[in-house]
């Protein structure tokens, strides 16, 4: 499939396939492309922990449960818990990561002005302003990038995914035997669908013009149906959600897999 495909066609699925397994090669091509995600500085805070269901402890299981996800957690049969690791800001680590981006030709135009301009001028400030940073925004969106560009080859590879987040996931972090400078993001559910990415259509977002806009805030970004057009064509903007026959799919999928019709999971807080 072409980029634009495998976005229109990406859906967030809630019930998979518990019976078949998802195999590692895929799950290694979903964290390549976490690993190849663009990060400030090339620091690459994202981490990552492959949690296969039949490998792990029932409690961990439980404990990574958000409170809203009942079907996910009892269908899939991998979960990844993406965490922000903040120490490759601390100290040295984040300004010695931009001298190899000097090294590789990726930053500045001859490395010894480089070398000389970050180490003179920009490793004071990145030494004060470190600490800050792994707790900052930009930190958290590099780790969002990465999660990204994972779920799209996920998709392309026949997967589906749930994100899913909790403020119980700083007491799972124990679990694992996290360091203090980890900063849990978020679990995601991930295994063969057994939901029709058709069925479920598209998903109705906001108005293009209500989420973005042109110079100012209230100037809404005008959309242009001749794009629109396109995109349709490319399968980015496909059919919106739901199709006719999606109730009877959803009836179905319960029955068959003994799910219970509720959102929640009756987990210990």
């Amino acid at each position: 499939m072409e980029l634009k495909e495998v976005i229109g066609r990406r859906r967030t699925i809630r019930i998979f396939v518990p019976y078949r397994p998802v195999e590692r090669e895929k799950v290694q091509k979903m964290l390549e492309a976490a690993r190849r995600a663009s990060c400030a500085g090339n620091v690459m805070n994202v981490r990552a922990i492959v949690i296969w269901r039949e490998q792990a402890d029932p409690k961990v299981i439980k404990a990574i449960a958000p409170r809203i996800g009942y079907q996910q957690m009892h269908t899939a049969p991998v979960f990844i818990f993406w965490y922000s690791e903040s120490s490759v800001y601390h100290g040295d680590a984040w300004p010695d990561s931009v001298l190899r981006l000097a090294d590789a030709r990726r930053i500045g135009l001859r490395v010894e002005d480089t070398y000389a301009e970050v180490n003179d001028k920009l490793r004071p400030m990145f030494l004060m302003a470190g600490q800050q940073m792994g707790v900052a925004p930009l930190a958290f969106m590099d780790v969002g990038q990465a999660v990204a560009q994972a779920t799209l080859v996920a998709y392309e590879e026949g997967l589906g995914s749930c994100l899913m987040s909790s403020p119980r996931l700083e007491k799972v972090a124990k679990m694992f035997n996290l360091p203090e400078t980890a900063v849990p993001i978020c679990v995601q559910a991930l295994g063969y669908p057994a939901e029709s990415w058709e069925a479920g259509g598209q998903t109705p977002k906001p108005a293009l013009g209500e989420m973005f806009f042109d110079m100012e805030v209230g100037k809404p970004f005008a959309s242009d149906p001749k794009v629109e057009d396109e995109l349709k064509a490319a399968k980015l903007i496909d059919e919106p959600a739901p199709l006719p026959w999606r109730d009877a799919e959803l009836e179905f999928l319960m029955r068959a897999l003994g799910l219970e019709n509720t959102l929640l999971n009756e987990v210990d807080p």
